[in-house]
């Protein structure tokens, strides 16, 4: 069992691989129109950046540190979302905070009919370019403003993404920083510390509405990306991957084998190796995330106009790109359908079997009924195995797996 999975582990690292070599070698293959858009340059090199954080989590599952591995996925997933709002984000959100007011229920409500009625005035007369204004889900009393994104001055039909500029300007430091708390050359005057402080609310809104997680989720369901099952599907991962960064009780020990052995010896480490389980999930994260940033990559440039990319060149990085889905469909990720497991374990305990009948086996189960398995390393670690019951049974994905 063990080789089984350190072969399969070798596979998904060896497509990883090949899709960041594709990658490397896409720059040369484009060819450009007869004007180069900047924004262009700006979104492949933050791509470039993520694969080389894609590349460190190679090394550090080629060299058992699995944990660090899924801890910097989850950095990596982080950033997949926002990319995929800065190659296809059209929409943007303000948000306006009326909680002075002390609005009941029912006066909030009947403020946001008055707030959506001057709308469509405004609207009505070209004098807004916000497109909806509703109650914003995340948070009390605040009203959220939907804006179009930045239209390009020389080509109105692109539209520049609000949030690779927020993200480009957003400065983390001016936001949680105190400048009195730190070295400073010469003492701020009240005027000074007035504009300051104005700086530091224009980083904090930044950050509460296009770089917080909670702002970038809603920012893909505002402009129909996600819905919520993939919003659950992204909190699932996130809160998984998550436990590698932030202090988690147990979450690496649970990964080794013999993770309930203790020991008073010192060392980098514990004492047992990670499974070879963890192993393989860390590599099908890193290979999803690639895939997923790839894609979005070459479906920006593959859509560019002509004048600025004449031929955008993704046919070998499609190739590589689209072996993630083909030979790895038992991770369930973002954006694939569920595994044949999880349809398994669905119709077992929650579909009458004359249904299973009529639809030919439970691999034809509707995709949209499967509920996404929140326990992800030990769902994937029994989807390795197969098992039978007395009305179906499943097969590993791994040949030689029983």
């Amino acid at each position: 069992m063990s080789e089984l999975i350190a072969a399969e582990v070798a596979r998904v690292n060896e497509a990883t691989r090949s899709m960041i070599s594709a990658y490397c070698a896409w720059g040369s293959q484009i060819r450009h129109g007869e004007t180069q858009l900047f924004t262009h340059t700006q979104l492949l090199e933050f791509v470039n950046l993520r694969i080389e954080t894609a590349d460190s989590c190679l090394l550090l599952i080629e060299n058992g540190k699995i944990a660090d591995a899924l801890g910097l996925s989850r950095s990596l997933l982080e950033n997949y979302l926002l990319f995929m709002l800065m190659c296809r984000g059209k929409k943007y959100f303000q948000l306006r905070d009326i909680s002075e007011e002390r609005l009941t229920a029912g006066q909030f409500k009947t403020r946001v009919a008055q707030e959506q009625e001057e709308l469509r005035e405004l609207q009505r007369k070209g004098e807004t370019d916000c497109i909806e204004v509703k109650r914003y889900p995340k948070a009390k009393d605040r009203l959220m403003y939907v804006f179009e994104g930045l239209k390009i001055k020389d080509d109105p039909d692109l539209i520049h993404p609000v949030h690779l500029v927020h993200f480009q300007n957003f400065r983390p430091e001016t936001m949680r920083l105190k400048d009195e708390n730190y070295f400073q050359y010469y003492q701020n005057d009240k005027e000074t510390k007035k504009a300051l402080q104005g700086h530091v609310d224009t980083e904090a809104r930044r950050y509460k509405q296009y770089l917080s997680y909670e702002a970038l989720l809603h920012s893909l369901e505002i402009n129909g990306i996600i819905d919520t099952h993939t919003d659950a599907r992204i909190q699932a991962h996130y809160t998984f991957l998550g436990k590698f960064i932030h202090p988690t009780h147990d979450a690496a020990r649970n990964l080794h084998n013999r993770s309930n052995w203790h020991s008073e010896r010192t060392g980098i480490g514990l004492g047992h190796p990670y499974s070879d389980t963890s192993k393989l999930l860390a590599s099908l994260y890193v290979s999803y995330l690639v895939a997923g940033l790839l894609d979005e990559a070459a479906t920006l440039i593959e859509g560019a106009p002509d004048k600025y990319i004449s031929n955008a060149g993704t046919a070998d990085l499609r190739e590589a790109v689209s072996r993630v889905n083909r030979d790895f469909p038992y991770f369930w990720f973002l954006f694939n359908d569920p595994p044949q497991y999880d349809r398994f374990m669905y119709c077992i305990h929650h579909v009458d079997p004359e249904d299973v009948r009529s639809w030919g086996g439970y691999s034809n189960v509707p995709v949209k009924d499967v509920p996404f398995n929140q326990h992800i390393y030990d769902n994937f670690q029994h989807s390795l195995n197969s098992a039978r019951t007395t009305l179906y049974s499943y097969q590993s994905p791994l040949p030689g797996m029983q």
